[in-house]
């Protein structure tokens, strides 16, 4: 029996892995790098909890990455992405890695719709960012007090939540300013070039 494309003589698959650069931050950079790794046969089928993308090997393919920031990716959305020729590959919470032949119609067509949808991804996550800094600080303030007065217990229950708070600040600040820095560059190009 010849081995299905993509797995080993054994029946393994051959995995690799590259570490993702923030799809929120670099969605361009990202996407090249999936279309270069299609190029040498190695496909992206996921990203784990360290952000890194797992890539199988399969045959060389030319296609076309795009990554979309729909919270709801229904059933609807799979049916019209499909229509367009793109695939979902990987799903993730409020964010979507889609693929197609090289050379198909873009995801998105329409500057204000791409705006929009990036809007309501942003949405809520500068106000997160800002709660969670404020809380860890007070957090850092209160910890350095009960360290003061030898409540040592208190005080590293207060350090751990200082370090969640800060580690939410930090999931929230780094899409936010990704997403600011996706519609600047959509203003952008639409005020050098107003037929846009």
């Amino acid at each position: 029996m010849a081995p299905v494309p993509g797995q080993a003589r054994r029946g393994i698959a051959k995995t690799t892995y590259r570490m993702c650069g923030g799809l929120a931050i670099m969605p361009g950079h990202d996407m090249a790098m999936l279309k270069r790794m299609s190029a040498k046969g190695w496909h992206v089928r996921g990203i784990n909890r360290a952000l890194l993308y797992r890539f199988e090997q399969g045959e060389p393919h030319d296609y076309d990455y795009a990554v979309d920031f729909q919270r709801d990716f229904s059933e609807e959305a799979r049916e019209l992405y499909g229509l367009g020729g793109w695939e979902p590959v990987v799903l993730g919470s409020g964010w979507q890695i889609v693929r197609a032949e090289a050379g198909t119609t873009p995801l998105y067509t329409d500057d204000d719709a791409e705006a929009e949808t990036l809007r309501e991804s942003r949405k809520g996550l500068g106000v997160r960012a800002l709660l969670c800094a404020v809380a860890a600080a007070l957090l850092f303030v209160l910890q350095a007090r009960l360290s003061a007065q030898g409540n040592e217990p208190a005080s590293w229950a207060c350090l751990a939540a200082c370090v969640a708070l800060a580690s939410g600040f930090v999931l929230s600040l780094f899409p936010f300013v990704g997403y600011t820095r996706s519609l600047c560059k959509i203003h952008a190009e639409q005020e050098a070039d107003p037929r846009r």
